[in-house]
């Protein structure tokens, strides 16, 4: 019975009938808390639903490149594993412009242990963080010391993300060159790998043809790349 979620004939009918969880979900939860399905088949266009999709100022339709900063869910989705759902619950990321998230994803694998589906929640507290200030200066505090922001009405005002795969390559590679600007060996080296690292967080490589992409973004084979990312996830484990 198990081995039928995971057969790819089953993956269609499980991203419907996981996007109608979405939907019941999203018609509940707070409005600080998006709920997110991304079809990994399709990373090009892999927003397969979304709800509250506010508080990232997504869409329905976006690429993976869309996604958040520092997500841990993107170097799971990478690994190829036995177990037909891998859980990553309640850790952080970071949206497009730096604001702290909370997120949980569930991601879903065929017979290969490849992810091809991702179920996640992400909690954006700073409505949280603002009322405790007004409360703060309600009890006492400072006159000035609470700033009083909706984040929610102002992701509905934000700009929709459309990164595509080369210029956010551009984007990477240049911050990457900043943090380690020597000519040396060690620093192009140390530059190579801070590029690669964010790129992965970024889900690049789950694009059809990212490695490729990123080897000739940074001037080096695909297997610099792949071995970039064996260092790397040496140097976390």
């Amino acid at each position: 019975m198990l081995k039928s979620f995971i057969e790819p004939a089953f993956q269609a009918q499980l991203i419907d009938l996981l996007a109608g969880t979405v939907r019941a979900i999203g018609s509940v939860v707070p409005r600080n808390a998006e709920v997110v399905l991304h079809d990994l088949r399709t990373p090009d266009y892999s927003i397969a639903e979304i709800a509250n999709a506010h508080v990232t100022g997504r869409r329905k339709g976006d690429s993976i490149l869309a996604g958040l900063r520092a997500d841990l869910a993107f170097n799971d989705a990478l690994e190829e594993k036995l177990e037909p759902i891998s859980l990553l619950l309640d850790y952080l990321t970071l949206s497009k412009d730096g604001q702290p998230l909370r997120s949980s994803t569930a991601l879903y694998r065929d017979q290969n242990g490849k992810a091809f589906a991702a179920l996640c929640i992400n909690v954006d507290q700073a409505c949280v963080l603002d009322a405790l200030q007004v409360l703060q200066a309600l009890a006492g505090g400072s006159e000035g010391s609470a700033r009083v922001v909706n984040p929610i009405t102002a992701s509905d005002n934000a700009e929709p993300i459309n990164h595509t795969i080369d210029e956010l390559m551009r984007e990477i590679i240049r911050d990457a060159t900043e943090l380690s600007p020597g000519t040396g060996r060690t620093d192009i080296k140390r530059a190579n790998l801070l590029a690669v690292s964010e790129m992965q967080d970024k889900g690049i490589f789950l694009i059809k043809g990212g490695v490729e992409k990123a080897a000739a973004a940074l001037g080096v084979t695909r297997y610099s790349i792949y071995n970039y990312l064996a260092e790397l996830k040496g140097t976390d484990g």
